[in-house]
């Protein structure tokens, strides 16, 4: 694909999004400045990725592209949802989790809408709602109507996240054990939504069956034509089975990284209690 073809047709601001680059910059100074000197290096690599993906994923070309094809639609989903999320949450301090948990207002939001079994629901059911045709047809079509769905898969995205990656002694904390259970649950209950996308024997999106769509873009919107680019395997049945699998495959991927992440740090932590019981500290004799 041609990225030079996108500015020249759709213009700067509407491929790159400056507005939200900006909002991203003013965040990683603020994380950097206040935050960063609480976590490792990995944890600012992290916590900068997350802000560069979110960046990519709703302000670069992806958010220009996904208007126009469903495959490159859910590869922004599975970055949104199923990848910024995580990574946020590795590069953020112990401190940030605990002053939530001890705030009042965060607290009882917390106890609510990040509750495990809630949590699962939540996500899973409003991602499984977004992709029902009617309602996908629509929030393409109405630029309140996508960024107000937008905002809740992803505040329901972190809701679900949270119950993975909040330490000991906060609202929700679970033993590693239970978070391997959680996501692999979680990864069971959105499957139906992309094995229905990808077994379908019919189109079932009319918004990308059109020439004219509704660029949703964070800060406005503007309808446009579809660019000119020459992809003739992709046709529209091969676009929409596309999608679901790119889905599936992300969040098998995203999913697997986590339960491997959680498994190791329990199996080191689990091998430092064993070492200390079987190494004591030697007893000083009189």
């Amino acid at each position: 694909m041609d990225f030079m073809l996108l500015v020249e047709t759709y213009g700067f601001r509407a491929s790159f999004s400056p507005e939200l680059f900006l909002m991203m910059t003013i965040v990683a100074v603020f994380y950097l400045r206040y935050l960063g000197s609480q976590v490792g290096r990995r944890g600012k690599f992290s916590f900068l990725l997350a802000l560069f993906v979110f960046y990519f994923a709703l302000g670069g070309p992806l958010n220009l592209l996904g208007h126009f094809w469903f495959s490159i639609h859910m590869l922004q989903q599975s970055f949104l949802y199923l990848i910024v999320p995580p990574l946020l949450y590795v590069g953020l301090p112990d401190s940030v989790f605990r002053l939530l948990s001890n705030l009042n207002i965060s607290n009882r939001v917390l106890r609510l809408f990040a509750h495990p079994v809630f949590a699962l629901f939540l996500f899973n059911g409003a991602f499984s709602f977004y992709h029902m045709p009617v309602i996908f047809d629509a929030a393409m079509s109405n630029y309140a109507l996508h960024n107000m769905l937008h905002l809740l898969l992803f505040l329901s995205a972190l809701c679900v996240w949270w119950c993975v990656f909040t330490p000991e002694g906060t609202v929700h904390a679970m033993s590693s054990p239970k978070k391997m259970g959680f996501i692999f649950v979680n990864g069971f209950l959105l499957t139906p939504a992309c094995a229905l996308i990808i077994f379908a024997n019919d189109l079932i999106y009319n918004v990308y069956t059109g020439s004219t769509h509704l660029l949703c873009l964070p800060f406005y919107s503007l309808t446009v034509e579809k660019p000119a680019f020459d992809i003739s395997w992709l046709t529209p049945m091969n676009d929409q089975q596309l999608g679901g699998v790119i889905m599936k495959v992300l969040q098998e991927l995203s999913y697997g990284c986590i339960l491997g992440y959680i498994f190791f740090q329990w199996y080191r932590k689990e091998k430092d209690k064993t070492e200390d019981l079987e190494d004591p500290r030697p007893v000083a004799s009189t």
